[in-house]
């Protein structure tokens, strides 16, 4: 059995809920190992307090604990108040990149592109196009020479 194995079934060992073989197994190991001795004092230190502190529990609340609430809230309001402060106004350029109007930007494109396509802007763009295609072909076969020879 391993450190790891030991430190996880130690809070079911203190309370005595393990089978007689685990329990002994966890017995032979906390007796050969120096950490895990340490770490069980340490664990029934813990579970003593916790037992205590649940018998404890009648005194504890008929003691007088002051009310933080009031106090901690205010200031969660100030804080929270200075911090609206701080905070940039709204400016027309953040209203531009507001996403309901990106729709308006793809509707102004598309206008555009269509009354361009109306007036011939885009008529010879296909002749320019194989243009520069065949001065291209052109120079790569004068500078690698004719292909399929």
């Amino acid at each position: 059995m391993n450190c790891a194995i030991v430190k996880e079934w130690m809070p079911h060992y203190i309370e005595g809920l393990l089978s007689s073989e685990m329990e002994q197994s966890i017995q032979l190991h906390i007796e050969s190992c120096p950490n895990c001795a340490q770490w069980l004092e340490e664990a029934r230190e813990l579970s003593a307090l916790w037992v205590e502190m649940d018998s404890n529990q009648d005194q504890l609340e008929l003691m007088d604990f002051p009310d933080l609430t009031a106090g901690v809230m205010a200031q969660i309001d100030l804080l929270e108040n200075g911090r609206r402060e701080r905070t940039v106004k709204a400016t027309m350029a953040r209203r531009r990149s507001a996403p309901r109007t990106s729709w308006i930007h793809y509707g102004v494109a598309a206008c555009l592109t269509f009354l361009l396509m109306q007036f011939g802007v885009f008529e010879h763009l296909a002749y320019g196009i194989t243009e520069i295609n065949g001065q291209m072909s052109s120079s790569v076969t004068a500078l690698f020479g004719p292909q399929g020879k």
